[in-house]
């Protein structure tokens, strides 16, 4: 009984994708690709499968989280865990001679779920990266093209910037044991001022600061309480000053409406080295982009090169668009063509004459006209065309 299940089932955190749903994912693509490539980037393909030492030295996903398996000589692979380690490989490897390289990709990643938790086991990715592009000439380009792609997608969207320093500095100060820091940096990240308020281990003034880092969040305004926050640490206030001028320069390329400042973005992932980004939507329960400076990356690679990018999850935005009824009624043909067994040059011959006029065409699988026409009904063609 359970090999039959599994047989007509797929593994936890994996779907099919139908009618609607491919519908979505493809004009995505489509359309983040036509953003990219406006800008001057390049596409670039990795494979499904890579060796597994390319995600060490920071990968999204921990080793366990991945899909193992081993090749004929018992080599260690694992189904693509990430995009940046991939792309940072080929930068490596192919395009030193390039830079800087703007690349763009849309292809998935995989990640083992725990049973029944509901979380996606392979995410559609679409995303770019920046090989070679120092700060601040980087960020600016990798802001710009992350508000182009969000626009393009049709979701009411922002922005938020921060820059792993501000924290990571304040951070240093206290003398924690490493996972004393990262449940910190987790209550810091979920913005939960409650808990940070009772964190054990530390003193009054330094509890009363760390919660004002989840409040840190909003305009120009909150620059002022930020400096206040970061008094006396050189680094979080270097850090505050560059999310100033980033800031400053975005303002007046007219893009900061577009914008929230949020100093207390605290990715889990530790090879963010700058301005980090993420941008939401309404009714999604997670960022639908996410990304930043990463410069020591692709010394894993045995090169000293700064970069930046961001990802986008493109099943995270087909379901908002899913929910707004974008991509349900698209997709049927203009024109069912009915036609006697015999006479199927005909109907092939009328398909390929309303193609050249810009028809979409599609040939009758029935015998008779009656069950062609209650399939078109069904479908939504609107014309039927009887030979």
């Amino acid at each position: 009984m359970e090999s039959k299940n599994l047989k007509i089932n797929v593994p936890d955190g994996m779907r099919d994708l139908v009618f609607g749903d491919c519908r979505r994912y493809s004009a995505i693509e489509r359309r983040l690709a036509e953003v990219y490539e406006s800008l001057g980037y390049r596409e670039v393909r990795t494979p499904a499968l890579e060796y597994l030492e390319v995600f060490d030295g920071g990968s999204a996903l921990p080793r366990e989280r991945m899909y193992k398996l081993t090749d004929n000589s018992g080599r260690l692979l694992a189904l693509r865990a990430d995009n940046t380690m991939p792309m940072a490989r080929v930068a490596a490897t192919k395009l030193l001679g390039e830079l800087p390289a703007l690349l763009y990709y849309n292809q998935s990643v995989f990640a083992v779920q725990s049973e029944n938790s509901g979380r996606a086991g392979e995410i559609m990715q679409s995303g770019v990266e920046i090989i070679g592009a120092p700060a601040p000439r980087g960020d600016l380009l990798c802001i710009y093209t992350a508000i182009k792609a969000l626009r393009v997608l049709g979701l009411p969207f922002k922005l938020e910037l921060g820059h792993v320093g501000f924290f990571n500095s304040l951070l240093c100060e206290l003398e924690l044991t490493d996972e004393a820091k990262t449940d910190l940096r987790r209550l810091v990240n979920a913005k939960n001022a409650v808990l940070l308020g009772s964190f054990e281990g530390l003193e009054k003034s330094q509890l009363a600061r760390l919660r004002r880092i989840p409040l840190l969040y909003g305009g120009e305004e909150i620059f002022d309480e930020a400096e206040e926050v970061a008094a006396g640490n050189e680094g979080a206030l270097i850090a505050l000053e560059y999310v100033k001028k980033l800031h400053r320069l975005l303002e007046e390329a007219g893009l900061a409406d577009d914008i929230i400042i949020d100093l207390g973005i605290v990715h889990e992932i530790d090879y963010y080295t700058g301005a980090v980004l993420r941008g939401y939507t309404a009714g999604a329960g997670e960022p639908i982009l996410s990304g930043g400076r990463y410069d020591g990356l692709l010394e894993s690679f045995g090169h000293s090169v700064p970069a930046t990018g961001f990802a986008i999850n493109v099943g995270l935005v087909a379901e908002r668009l899913a929910n707004a009824g974008v991509g349900e009624n698209g997709g049927a043909p203009d024109v069912l063509i009915h036609y006697p067994g015999h006479e199927f040059a005909k109907a092939a011959e009328l398909a390929e004459r309303l193609a050249s006029e810009g028809k979409r065409c599609e040939l009758s699988c029935f015998e008779s006209e009656e069950e062609a026409r209650l399939y078109a009904a069904a479908r939504g063609i609107l014309e039927v065309v009887v030979l």
